[in-house]
């Protein structure tokens, strides 16, 4: 054979076989339908030593199908492979699960390569997909406008498709040198079906035109799975503190679509589109799935299932009563007084979750309010006998000592560090006066807590600063193996913590639990007032390494 067709078969074995190298000496089972791409698989993995187990499965969608069954059965017979041949009446397992037939016969196939794989102990399971398919599919998921063109993927769990850059005239010439026959399903010749009709009517006039066709879609496939596999990982590293709205599009729409799918929820590209773009501008977006589960965009924040809220967790005063929201709710704050449907708007509460909001009413209105953080009436708080909010009351001793910093001619930055509830460590920027760029707030806090508690380690305290760490400060706290960290501004120049870069998105063997946003209105009025004023003494420029604005 070898010699009948010369160099050029033995360059087309050779680029045949390359690919299978991998599974020499190894169990593989191969889905096998009689198509001269799974039958050239079939012989190919013989050669390289493979220990193939071939299945085939009757779809009982053809009149000859089984006479494909049986024609698979004598071929493995005839060339000593063990074949596992399984029957299922997929239309009625289409109509009864609701799916169309093509996903069904996808589901079904799969499922029962799987069985066979186990049954056989088999480390992979070998498809026959070739450089035509990718083609076909990348060309179809363009017209149908996916916005990824990855196309069928070499590796999907055990899995595996080698002969993706294979071309069909190469697995022709290797079966016809060795007088092998295959079988023609008579769908790959009925345009009833999109990709036969891609086969026989678009691809022969594009490649008319561009002969190269094939092999470029099949590229788009192979980069574009590429970039997408790097994207997808840097959606990944999304933490629940990091600004979504300040990542770009292309992770944002990966991170949307992986959140959906770990949800367990079905939906469609358009929705995926609609959800990133919402969270980007802090919109508000309702969807209602193709599942009719319902999916909130609102605050930054994606929402895939209804909140829950925890009831008060303070004794509850005589005479107010806990319940759930009613028309004409209103509650009196230091502001005036507001419906509170208002209030859950403004609190960005997604529209499915605001019933379930716990209230504490007495005669006079709302007095308690379940969000996080909860909100309270004018007076309510005292009536209840409870405390104010750990972090609120120590951001309010940060930004004391911002204000001071701000006073010595310094970034107005300011941090504490709690301890059981007690601040144990205390800051403020002094760069400028000690001539020294590393003297920020942070390090000063994480030093005096430290020698409070005679410990280099800070894993039972909180930093809270009033300006979102930089990387030198949050690696100091990571160092110092911090519990938590709560900012109040943002920090989009120099932050660690969502800003410029997320330091946290990397492994670092220990991760505090971050809250960003408390007090930030005051923090980010504070920052922009001092630099205001440093504008209007018209000092000459210099370099304000944590200048924010």
């Amino acid at each position: 054979m070898a010699r009948l067709y010369g160099g050029d078969y033995n360059r087309t074995v050779l680029s045949l076989t390359a690919p299978l190298a991998p599974y020499a000496a190894q169990t593989v089972v191969v889905g096998v339908s009689g198509g001269a791409d799974s039958v050239a698989l079939l012989l190919a993995l013989r050669q390289v030593r493979a220990t193939v187990v071939a299945a085939h499965l009757d779809h009982a969608l053809r009149p000859e199908a089984a006479e494909d069954a049986r024609w698979v059965q004598d071929l493995c017979a005839r060339v000593d492979v063990p074949c596992e041949v399984a029957r299922v009446d997929v239309g009625a397992v289409a109509a009864r699960r609701g799916w169309n037939l093509e996903d069904a016969a996808r589901r079904v196939r799969y499922e029962f390569l799987g069985r066979v794989a186990r049954k056989a102990g088999a480390s992979a399971i070998l498809t026959a997909h070739t450089r035509r398919d990718q083609a076909e599919t990348v060309l179809m998921a363009l017209l149908r406008g996916e916005a990824v063109l990855h196309g069928i993927p070499a590796v999907r769990g055990r899995v595996h498709r080698p002969w993706l850059g294979a071309s069909r005239a190469d697995l022709e010439a290797f079966l016809r040198a060795q007088n092998q026959e295959w079988r023609e399903d008579p769908t790959n010749a009925d345009p009833s079906y999109t990709r036969a009709w891609l086969r026989l009517e678009v691809m022969p006039v594009l490649a008319a035109r561009f002969p190269g066709l094939e092999t470029a879609l099949a590229r788009m496939a192979r980069l574009s799975a590429e970039d997408d596999a790097a994207l997808s990982e840097l959606a990944a590293r999304i933490k629940a503190h990091t600004p979504l709205a300040a990542q770009p599009p292309s992770v944002l729409r990966r991170w949307v679509r992986q959140e959906l799918v770990g949800a367990g929820l079905s939906f469609h590209a358009d929705q995926i589109g609609a959800l990133a773009g919402a969270l980007q501008e802090s919109a508000t977006l309702h969807l209602t799935l193709p599942d009719a589960r319902q999916v909130t965009a609102t605050g930054g924040k994606l929402y895939t299932a209804p909140q829950t809220w925890p009831p008060p967790n303070f004794p509850v005063p005589a005479g107010w009563t806990l319940r759930t929201r009613q028309p004409g709710d209103r509650i009196r704050l230091p502001a005036g007084t507001r419906k509170l449907s208002d209030l859950l708007t403004d609190a960005k509460v997604p529209r499915e979750s605001r019933d379930a909001v716990p209230v504490l009413v007495s005669t006079a209105g709302v007095q308690w309010v379940g969000v996080r953080p909860p909100v309270w009436a004018e007076g309510a708080r005292a009536l209840a006998g409870v405390s104010g909010d750990l972090h609120h009351t120590a951001m309010g001793e940060a930004l004391t000592l911002a204000h001071a910093a701000a006073g010595a001619g310094e970034v107005p930055v300011g941090a504490v560090v709690l301890h059981g509830g007690v601040v144990v460590g205390r800051g403020r920027n002094t760069s400028r006066e000690a001539g020294d760029m590393t003297r920020h707030a942070e390090l000063a806090a994480l030093r005096e807590a430290a020698a409070t508690l005679g410990t280099p380690y800070l894993t039972d305290c909180t930093l809270v600063v009033t300006l979102e760490p930089c990387p030198m400060c949050l690696g100091a706290a990571l160092e110092a193996r911090i519990g938590g960290i709560v900012y109040g501004a943002a920090n989009p120049r120099a932050g660690a913590l969502g800003g410029v870069l997320d330091v946290l998105a990397a492994h670092w063997g220990h991760t505090p639990t971050v809250l960003g946003g408390v007090r930030a209105a005051e923090a980010a009025r504070l920052l922009k007032a001092t630099f205001r004023q440093v504008r209007q003494a018209k000092t000459s420029p210099q370099t304000h390494e944590r200048d924010p604005v």
